[in-house]
């Protein structure tokens, strides 16, 4: 009982859950709205946003990365959008392949940190760069 009101509560501000292990602070995107939210201008926030499918092997690969690195920087927002679910946010963002990370800074997308692909370094490298900014 307790874990279907929980999932009715994050469903109702867009998110569906957090993602992998108990240390994973990855919100799972429910809809453009919350994707937006995640993306403001405005908040000062640093986010990095991770497009993903659950048939895509090299996303199953970098997704235990993905959640560990987001228990190391907590200054940063952590969020996934499945491609599949999210196909009309997923167009609009004009994301091609899969995986791919887009990196925020007060809303504002860091093109020279964003990419696609599961590299491990690269992700650890870009997402040092952005908590520097």
């Amino acid at each position: 009982m307790l874990r279907l009101l929980t999932t009715s509560t994050l469903r109702a501000t867009g998110t569906r859950g957090f993602a992998g292990s108990a240390l994973s602070r990855v919100k799972i995107l429910g809809d453009h709205d919350a994707y937006k939210k995640i993306t403001a201008t405005g908040t000062g926030q640093k986010a990095i946003v991770y497009f993903t499918a659950k048939w895509c092997p090299p996303c199953k690969m970098i997704s235990p990365i993905y959640d560990e690195l987001s228990a190391k920087y907590q200054s940063i927002e952590f969020a996934k959008v499945d491609v599949d679910e999210l196909a009309e946010t997923t167009s609009r963002a004009g994301v091609r392949s899969m995986p791919t990370f887009y990196f925020f800074s007060d809303g504002e997308l860091q093109r020279q940190l964003s990419f696609s692909g599961a590299d491990e370094n690269l992700l650890r490298e870009h997402l040092q760069e952005l908590s520097e900014l």
